[in-house]
C-alpha cells in the first residue's frame, strides 16, 4: 500500500487533477458514458496529471448510486491508466459509501476519496466510524478524505486527520477545498510526510502550493485547464512571477462565473469548446448568456 501511494503522490505532485464535469443525458440525470472519452482526451491534451470524478463539480452526490457507479467506471476506463483516477465514494448513507467503495476497488481506481456526511452536524468520533468503515470496505484501495465544510457542514479537523492517518492502512492523504489559509496551513502541518495534500480552492490556489500543497483538483480546471497547467508548472520550476500571472488571470476568470450558477456554467463552457456535456442536474440552473467568449478575452488580454 504504502508503494501505492508513493506512486500516487509522484504523479500528481506539481499538476492539476481537475474535478470531471459528469457528462448528463437530456433528462439531466443520467451519465452519458459516450461523451466521457472525449472530455477525457481533451483533459488528458491540455497536459492535466489526473482526474477527481464524481466529486462537487463532478455532482456525484446528486446522482443516484447507480449512476454514479456507471460513471467512475466509464472514466477508469477512459483513462485506460493514462493518468490516475480518483473516484468520489462520499455519501450521506453508510450503505452508498460503502458500496462506492467496493466497486472503486473492483474497477481498479487509483484511489477514492470521500467527503464527509453533509447536513447534519457530526462529532469527528462519527466521522472517524464512517472513514474506518469506507477504508474496509475497499481495503486495497487508497483513501483521500474530502474536506469542504463550506459546503459539507461537516470538516476534517487537523486532530481528526492525524488519528486516521496514523489508524487508516489505506490513508492516502487529502483533498481539501477550504478557503481558509490558516487552517489549511494547520491540516498540512498535520499531514504526514508521505501523505498527499490537493488544494481545492481556486481563489487560493498559488498559496496553497506555497504552504506546502502537493498539486491541484478544481473545478474550473475541467473546462478551462491551460491556466491551472500553467500554473501549476511555473511554480514547480520554481518562477514564481510566471505562477503568480496565472493566478491573476485564474482570479479574472473566476470573476466571469455568473453568480449561482458555476456547475452550469463550467457545463456550458465546455460545450462552447466542443464537448457536449449537458445541463447541470436539475433544478440548478445553466447561464443565461455564454460563458467561454468572457474567458477567452481573459486569457488572450494577457
Amino acid at each position: 500500500m504504502k508503494t501505492k501511494i508513493t506512486t500516487l503522490k509522484k504523479r500528481l505532485k506539481n499538476g492539476v487533477s481537475p474535478a470531471m464535469a459528469t457528462p448528463l443525458l437530456a433528462d439531466g440525470y443520467t451519465v452519458d458514458t459516450v461523451v466521457i472519452p472525449q472530455l477525457v482526451n481533451f483533459l488528458l491534451d491540455k497536459g492535466v496529471v489526473g482526474l477527481f470524478v464524481g466529486g462537487t463539480t463532478g455532482e456525484g452526490i446528486l446522482l443516484a448510486p447507480a449512476e454514479r457507479l456507471r460513471l467512475h467506471e466509464a472514466a477508469v476506463q477512459a483513462a485506460d491508466g493514462r493518468l490516475p483516477v480518483i473516484v468520489h465514494t462520499g455519501a450521506n448513507q453508510m450503505d452508498t459509501a460503502v458500496t462506492l467503495a467496493r466497486h472503486a476497488a473492483e474497477i481498479g481506481a487509483d484511489a477514492m476519496a470521500a467527503v464527509t456526511p453533509w447536513f447534519y452536524g457530526m462529532p469527528d468520533d462519527a466521522l472517524a466510524d464512517y472513514y474506518q468503515t469506507i477504508a474496509q470496505a475497499a481495503p486495497q484501495t487508497s483513501l483521500l478524505l474530502y474536506d469542504i465544510p463550506q459546503m459539507a457542514g461537516n470538516g476534517i479537523s487537523p486532530a481528526l486527520l492525524a488519528q486516521l492517518a496514523a489508524e487508516l492502512p489505506t490513508f492516502a492523504g487529502m483533498k481539501c477545498s477550504r478557503p481558509d489559509a490558516q487552517m489549511i496551513r494547520q491540516l498540512l502541518d498535520a499531514m504526514p510526510d508521505e501523505g498527499i495534500f490537493l488544494a481545492g480552492n481556486e481563489a487560493i490556489a498559488l498559496g496553497s502550493l506555497a504552504m506546502g500543497a502537493d498539486g491541484l483538483i478544481t473545478g474550473l480546471s475541467t473546462a478551462v485547464p491551460e491556466p491551472f497547467v500553467a500554473l501549476t508548472a511555473a511554480f514547480a520550476a520554481g518562477d514564481l512571477a510566471e505562477a503568480q500571472h496565472w493566478h491573476k488571470i485564474i482570479s479574472q476568470m473566476l470573476a466571469c462565473l455568473p453568480a449561482g450558477r458555476r456547475i452550469g456554467a463550467i457545463k456550458q463552457i465546455l460545450a462552447e469548446r466542443g464537448i457536449s456535456v449537458g445541463t447541470a442536474v436539475p433544478p440548478r440552473p445553466m447561464p443565461a448568456a455564454p460563458v467561454w467568449p468572457k474567458i477567452q478575452k481573459v486569457i488572450s488580454n494577457w
